[in-house]
C-alpha cells in the first residue's frame, strides 16, 4: 500500500481547507497519515501524528520537532510527503534534507498559501525566504497560489517544478445570496436593528491580519455614519489588545468580537459587506467566502486580495486600499455603506467571479499538479 504524510502547522488547517485531497488519496488506496501540532480527529486520516511546532520560524523548540520527523521518515517509507503553511513545509522538509541518503524515496510536494516575504518586505520575512532558498534542493513540486507568489517561486528558483493553482477549492454549494428583507430579518433574529449596516471581518486575531488598521478606519466611518457595526469574528494572541483598542477609539460598543464562528455563512448571511485588512495572503478563504455569499468586500491592495478582487474593468479597484492608508479606508466603507447600487455591483460581481474557485474546478487542477508523483 502506497503511504502519504500530509502536514499542517494547525489541524484547523487540514480540516478547513483539505479534507477533498485526504479523502481523494484515501480512495485511491493509500495509507493517509497526517501530522499536525495537537490531538484531533480528522476525517480520511489513518493515522494522526502529533508533531510540536512553536510558531515563529526561528524558535528553538521547532529543532525538537525536526528531529521527530526525522524519525518518523525513517521509520516509515512514504511515496509522498505533501506539506502546507510555512512553518509545517520548513520543518519536515528541513527533517528530509538533514536525512539526506537515509530518506526513503519520498518526493515532496509544498505548498505555499502566502509567501511571508515580497520584493519590499521587512527583514522579519525575509527569514522565509531563507529557509525557502535552502529547502529549494529536496522539493520536487511547489504549488503556489497567486500571480505574486509564483513570480517570487520562479525569481528566487525555490523549485524546478513550480504549479499555479487557484487556492485548495470552496464548495459553493454551501453558500447562498441573501435578499434585503430576508437579510433584516436575520439582523432583528440576531438582536441588531435591521437597518444596522454590518460589515464583518473573520480572521485570526494577529499582527499579520491586521484588525487595528480596520478598527482605527471603522471610528472615522462611524462618527460620521450611525448605522455602520463592525463585526471581528475569530481568536487569536492579540484580540484583548483589539477589544481594548475598540473600547479607546469610543466606539466599542459597535464593534463585536463574537470568537471563532464555526458557521460563518450564517454570519456572512446578514452581514452587508466584507472587509479585509490583512497585510498578506495566498489566496484568501474569508474572502472567497464572502463573495459566495454575494457580498460587496473591501481589501488592502495586496497579492491574493488583488488575485481575487481585481477585474478587467478596473471596477473592483474602487474597493481596494493601499494598506495603511486608514483615510481612505474609512472613505470606502462610508461610500460603500451609502451607495445601494455599489454594493449590488460589486457583489454580483464578486458571485460570478468566485465560481472559478470552485472545489469542483480546483480539486482537479491540484490533483494534476502531483503529476508523475501519484503513479
Amino acid at each position: 500500500m502506497q503511504k502519504i504524510l500530509y502536514c499542517a502547522s494547525t489541524a484547523s488547517h487540514i480540516l478547513n481547507f483539505h479534507l477533498p485531497y485526504l479523502q481523494f488519496f484515501k480512495e485511491q488506496g493509500w495509507q493517509v497519515d497526517v501530522a499536525v501540532p495537537e490531538k484531533a480527529e480528522i476525517p480520511y486520516a489513518d493515522n494522526v501524528i502529533e508533531l510540536p511546532m512553536e510558531k515563529s520560524l526561528l524558535a528553538v523548540g521547532n529543532l525538537r520537532a525536526v528531529q521527530i520527523t526525522k524519525q518518523l521518515l525513517a521509520d516509515n517509507e512514504y511515496e509522498l510527503i505533501s506539506t502546507h503553511t510555512a512553518l509545517a513545509g520548513a520543518i519536515i522538509r528541513l527533517a528530509v534534507k538533514l536525512l539526506g541518503k537515509q530518506m526513503k524515496q519520498g518526493k515532496i510536494v509544498h505548498t505555499s498559501h502566502g509567501y511571508f516575504f515580497s520584493w519590499e518586505s521587512d527583514p522579519a520575512g525575509w527569514s522565509y525566504l531563507w529557509a525557502e532558498k535552502l529547502l529549494a534542493p529536496v522539493t520536487d513540486v511547489l504549488m503556489v497560489m497567486n500571480r505574486a507568489d509564483y513570480g517570487l517561486a520562479v525569481r528566487h528558483k525555490l523549485c524546478r517544478n513550480i504549479v499555479p493553482i487557484p487556492g485548495m477549492g470552496i464548495d459553493l454549494a454551501k453558500f447562498s445570496r441573501v435578499g434585503k428583507e430576508d437579510k433584516k430579518s436575520l439582523k432583528l433574529k440576531a438582536g441588531f436593528n435591521p437597518d444596522d449596516f454590518l460589515l464583518v471581518y473573520a480572521a485570526e486575531m494577529s499582527k499579520r491580519k491586521n484588525q487595528g488598521e480596520l478598527i482605527r478606519a471603522f471610528a472615522l466611518a462611524a462618527a460620521q455614519e450611525p448605522s455602520l457595526k463592525l463585526v471581528l469574528a475569530g481568536e487569536g494572541a492579540l484580540k484583548d489588545q483589539y477589544q481594548e483598542m475598540a473600547h479607546e477609539c469610543g466606539f466599542g460598543e459597535r464593534i463585536l468580537f463574537p470568537g471563532q464562528v464555526s458557521a460563518m455563512v450564517n454570519l456572512y448571511e446578514m452581514c452587508d459587506a466584507a472587509v479585509s485588512t490583512s497585510r498578506s495572503e495566498g489566496l484568501p478563504f474569508n474572502v472567497m467566502e464572502a463573495m459566495a455569499c454575494g457580498l460587496p468586500v473591501i481589501a488592502s491592495r495586496i497579492k491574493g486580495h488583488t488575485d481575487l478582487l481585481s477585474w478587467s474593468d478596473g471596477f473592483q479597484d474602487s474597493l481596494l486600499y493601499a494598506p495603511g492608508d486608514e483615510q481612505t479606508l474609512a472613505g470606502m466603507l462610508l461610500n460603500l455603506c451609502r451607495d445601494e447600487k455599489l454594493r449590488e455591483k460589486a457583489g454580483d460581481e464578486n458571485r460570478i467571479k468566485v465560481r472559478h474557485y470552485e472545489l469542483e474546478m480546483v480539486r482537479p487542477v491540484v490533483i494534476e499538479g502531483y503529476g508523475e508523483l501519484l503513479q
